[in-house]
């Protein structure tokens, strides 16, 4: 059984670093919309990580014509 575990190779992944990077990517000049009440926002400050904005307890879906 060890050897099945050694024998695995793990170092692979479904994303290069690039897609990972892009992915991950919060870009100013993005717009985000409440599809409820119409409120909408804008990235001002970029940066990695994840972004799901929320209104009307709901989440804000991309504007058309933003960065993607």
């Amino acid at each position: 059984m060890k050897d099945d575990i050694q024998s695995e190779d793990y170092t692979t992944s479904e994303w290069t670093q690039d897609e990972w990077e892009r992915a991950w990517n919060i870009k100013v000049g993005t717009a985000y919309t409440c599809e409820k009440c119409g409120n909408m926002i804008m990235i001002t400050k970029g940066g990695i990580g994840t972004l799901e904005p929320y209104c009307c307890d709901q989440l804000m879906k991309p504007s058309h014509g933003t960065q993607s």
